[in-house]
């Protein structure tokens, strides 16, 4: 699970055992508009009976300080009468007024962090049976750990008998803008004893992408072992390229053609091609997009839909619809029939043919409902309500923890609903399917967003001054972002620049630079990649 559902997962639970002056009601809200830029607007709200601050200490306040350095800065205090000073007490008057100012509670994840944190500090009971319930502890993308996290996870495991290991690679660290703490590596050797073991070998990228990214291995990190790349290139020993063109018309085109080419003669599909922007993806892909569409391609943005399909109640529901939409689909059937019998709890053979029978049988009901006249958002959200009953709302509350409190469940249905339906409108049950989860259409994202994901080949749109406009500030963390987007691909990797770009696609066409990004161009070229001009 996540961090986030963990700390989630610890305040349900254990939400009676939060002091009182802490605990959140039962049926709290989660906002995710509280941040350090809203902090102020969420301040001049305090009613006058939470104490709120006054217009002078408003004044002199700097509330995105406060808010990352107080509100979810530090650790809550069991007593409120530790609070000390200004800027505690107004923390403290933020954090009354959201546990009470309303009939239901508002919580940010960062404040249920804290207060997950809090339960295990004051609660030794809770504490000890949380230890006793996880002998190993795996600790993935470390190096974006925020500090309310690596705190919770000390306060859990830190001197107990579980074996944690915590995996991450401090070149892809790309958070910091997050609250990603600096030096989590650091603490997690210091605190914990760890030894530290160096991976060397890279078992997806091609060796020509692999030599490029020791220098970029070198360049962010010289403690890292040089890669080394296991793919042996026998089918290809991968190719980087830096195109340069005249306008964004001219990019569009001939990435238009590439995809062509590589989808119609070299046989790859679209879901093996990404291509990746450093931010809104868009703008940036308007023109390109429409050339891919007159060639007959789907390109789309997958912003909107790559969180909501990785629900599992998505990914479940969306097995049962294809399994009901088309009767040969055994992976379907196989990964439901898993579900379900974890949900048992039981031995398999024991509860596997039961299981079975009930699926069949609901399985062949939802058929015969999935009509054509029955492509209404009232009938598809029906549809999906059916299947939640059908999964059980408590069991899938009980596996998943985000979906034990609240609305979010119901949300989330509705949401795939809405989703569902714009694929629907044109096309059966089937194909709207596929369509929805982008089987035939080539993902689009930012380069944050590509995280952890892997392609044949990686487009990346705007290697330019205007697109890495954070880069003079914080060129370290850009310098991961650009690792993060090479690294994503196995055997081809391009990057473009226009000479003229428009910031919104109905806008005029703006001059584009790449003098404060030249480092990124500088270490390409020391690995002997040279920008081509392409006419």
């Amino acid at each position: 699970m996540t961090f986030d559902a963990f700390a989630k997962g610890l305040v349900d639970r254990f939400r009676g055992a939060i002091p009182a002056t802490w605990r959140p009601t039962a049926d709290y809200e989660l906002t995710f508009s509280l941040r350090e830029d809203t902090t102020g607007n969420w301040l001049e709200q305090i009613p006058a009976r939470f104490g709120p601050p006054s217009a002078a200490e408003l004044a002199q306040l700097n509330p995105a300080r406060l808010y990352r350095d107080v509100f979810v800065g530090r650790q809550l205090p069991v007593d409120s009468e530790e609070l000390v000073g200004s800027p505690q007490r107004i923390a403290f008057s933020l954090w009354q007024y959201l546990l009470r100012g309303n009939a239901r509670s508002t919580l940010s994840f960062p404040m249920i962090g804290r207060l997950a944190e809090l339960v295990l500090r004051s609660n030794p009971l809770i504490l000890r049976a949380l230890r006793v319930s996880y002998a190993f502890v795996f600790l993935d993308e470390f190096q974006d750990t925020t500090s309310i996290q690596y705190q919770l996870t000390e306060t859990a495991f830190l001197g107990s008998t579980a074996v944690l290991t915590a995996v991450g690679d401090n070149k892809q660290r790309i958070m910091g803008w997050a609250g990603a703490l600096e030096t989590v590596f650091a603490d997690f050797e210091t605190r914990f004893g760890a030894s530290i073991v160096r991976l060397q070998n890279n078992y997806r990228s091609a060796p020509e992408l692999v030599r490029i990214l020791s220098y970029l291995t070198t360049a962010l990190d010289d403690q890292a072992a040089i890669p080394i790349a296991i793919d042996d290139g026998h089918d290809g020993n991968g190719e980087c390229r830096i195109w340069l063109f005249r306008d964004h018309l001219a990019e569009a085109d001939h990435i238009a053609q590439v995809v062509e080419h590589s989808i119609k003669k070299q046989g790859l599909r679209p879901r093996d091609i990404c291509i990746l922007t450093r931010n809104r993806p868009g703008d940036y892909t308007q023109a390109l997009r429409g050339a891919i569409l007159a060639r007959g391609i789907e390109a789309r943005v997958e912003s909107e839909l790559q969180d909501l399909l990785s629900e599992p109640f998505v990914s479940a529901a969306l097995q049962i619809l294809h399994l009901a939409a088309n009767p040969q689909a055994p992976e379907a059937r196989s990964a439901i029939l898993d579900l379900l019998i974890d949900f048992e709890g039981e031995d398999q053979e024991a509860v596997g043919r039961d299981v079975e029978r009930r699926l069949n049988r609901f399985v062949s009901t939802l058929r015969s409902k999935l009509s054509e006249s029955q492509k209404d958002p009232a009938s598809v959200e029906t549809r999906l309500s059916e299947i939640l009953k059908f999964f059980g709302r408590d069991r899938l509350a009980a596996a998943y923890s985000q979906y034990a409190q609240g609305a979010f469940l119901d949300d989330t249905l509705r949401q795939l609903a809405k989703s569902l339906m714009s694929y629907l409108a044109a096309s059966p049950w089937s194909a709207a399917l596929k369509g929805l989860e982008g089987e035939a259409s080539i993902p689009i994202m930012t380069m944050h967003k590509s995280k952890g994901l892997e392609y044949h080949t990686v487009i990346f749109v705007g290697l330019e001054d205007s697109a890495l406009w954070t880069f003079a500030s914080r060129e370290s963390e850009e310098t991961c972002g650009f690792f993060v987007a090479f690294s994503r691909a196995r055997k081809r990797v391009f990057f473009t620049f226009c000479d003229s770009r428009p910031k919104k696609p109905d806008g005029p066409a703006i001059p584009q630079q790449r003098k404060s990004i030249g480092r990124l161009y500088e270490l390409l070229k020391a690995a002997g990649i040279n920008p081509e001009s392409i006419s």
